[in-house]
């Protein structure tokens, strides 16, 4: 079914309708594609009518405009309702007082701005630190909640607020779908040997993991440890990092990136090299030395991340196992957040992106708004819609390669095509993706 035109003019009145929503320009093609497609109506037909035919048509024109209004209205924002629960935050408190909850707010503050900034330099940004004095200036609800016995102070704040001080201070807010990622861990327990550690356990490396893990935003889940995976994958595989095994044993939790970690302790004053290969019989049989009783020692994490097509790996060391994991999402958080919103080398460009399968328009908004959100997109406009197929020139910092990387984790698309040398001034289309929900 092709386009029909109508008077710009009206058209242009007619995205003012829509103004106060938060939606994008390419609402006015929109408005062309659906409202006038239904209506069959042209600029011409209108003019050649009497006024009463005109206006008839007109309020036909506008109750066909209601019709998208309604649709913005009630299309479900997945990635926005992420950013909303990103913004809040929880500390425990021991009362209700206002003294109380004025000094712990600047750090429920603070646990928000590095979540939704996807880094901890944050905080050391003169201008961010004054901010954090006026609070209430960015505060947009509180209340408590009771779990048994604690008492938590809960926030909510405001994210035009929040995104202007970080655009102010140079920062970027991430507004993207974060991966979510499955965490596989060996230790070498002192009385019981190797063995993989669960998340039911009550003990600080898991509480610490959970804590660490809200804060920076940056999901993480534990595997069941029921039957399926016991029989799956043994602890060996784990401790081995045999990476086969552990994917295969992943492939029953719908996550988009896997971690497979060995802790254990070592004498404080080792110096040997502790980094084994992947797969390697040798890395399997490693034990570190036993140690002699009340021996010093700290704690070693290595780990082995693979998210999307990144592959890295961390060594921590650490004083207790708390610290230990929390560092450890620190630094995992970090590499993620530098790769959705950091500095690119490429500069800014120009590319045009294909969405296929889009039936629905509140599957065109919803398409507009997540390319609209990724971190180093500058501005998107809706080019071309047809027969379900919307096409979007995206203004980035960076190519059509980073884009896809910063996509990869939505599971609302599917790629299926990536030309990085595409010429947007030819209409060649850069990226290309399926709508599958």
């Amino acid at each position: 079914m092709g386009f029909r035109q109508i008077s710009p003019s009206l058209i242009h009145r007619l995205s003012l309708a829509v103004k106060g929503l938060r939606v994008y320009y390419p609402m006015t093609l929109i408005i062309q594609a659906v409202v006038v497609q239904r209506m069959n109506l042209t600029t011409g037909s209108i003019l050649r009518t009497s006024l009463g035919a005109a206006q008839r048509a007109l309020m036909a024109l506008s109750m066909g405009v209601f019709l998208v209004l309604a649709l913005v209205a009630t299309a479900p924002t997945a990635a926005s309702s992420e950013l909303q629960r990103m913004l809040q935050g929880e500390r425990e408190v021991e009362s209700q007082t206002r003294n109380e909850r004025q000094q712990v707010l600047p750090t429920i503050f603070s646990d928000v701005l590095v979540r939704v900034s996807g880094t901890e330099a944050v905080l050391q940004n003169s201008q961010i630190r004054a901010e954090l004095r006026n609070v209430n200036d960015y505060l947009l609800q509180f209340g408590y909640r009771t779990d048994e016995d604690t008492l938590y102070l809960l926030a909510t704040f405001d994210e035009s607020r929040v995104r202007d001080l970080l655009q102010r201070a140079g920062f970027t807010l991430w507004t993207g779908r974060r991966p979510q990622l499955l965490l596989w861990i060996a230790e070498n327990h002192p009385e019981r040997g190797v063995r993989l550690v669960s998340r039911a356990e009550q003990r600080p490396l898991i509480e610490k993991l959970r804590q660490a893990s809200e804060r920076r935003g940056l999901p993480m889940m534990m595997p069941l440890m029921d039957l399926q995976d016991q029989m799956a994958i043994t602890p060996r595989d784990v401790w081995g990092r045999f990476e086969r095994e552990i994917l295969q044993a992943s492939t029953r939790y719908p996550t988009e990136g896997v971690v497979s970690a060995r802790v254990f302790r070592q004498a404080a004053d080792a110096s040997d090299g502790i980094l084994l290969e992947p797969e390697d019989e040798s890395a399997a049989n490693y034990l570190p030395e036993e140690l002699e009783v009340d021996a010093a020692y700290h704690y070693i994490l290595e780990a082995r991340v693979s998210i999307g097509d990144m592959r890295f790996v961390e060594v921590i060391e650490a004083a207790d196992e708390g610290e230990l994991v929390t560092e450890f999402v620190n630094r995992v958080a970090d590499r993620v957040s530098a790769l959705f919103i950091g500095e690119t080398s490429e500069g800014t460009s120009e590319v045009l992106v294909r969405m296929r399968g889009l039936q629905q328009l509140a599957h065109v908004l919803q398409a507009e708004q997540m390319l609209q959100q990724q971190g180093q997109v500058y501005r998107v406009q809706l080019r071309r819609y047809q027969q379900g197929t919307a096409e979007f020139a995206v203004q980035l910092n960076g190519g059509a390669s980073w884009l896809a990387q910063a996509l990869e984790f939505d599971r609302r698309i599917e790629r299926e095509a990536l030309n990085p040398d595409a010429d947007i001034s030819a209409s060649e289309v850069a990226l290309e993706f399926r709508w599958v929900r």
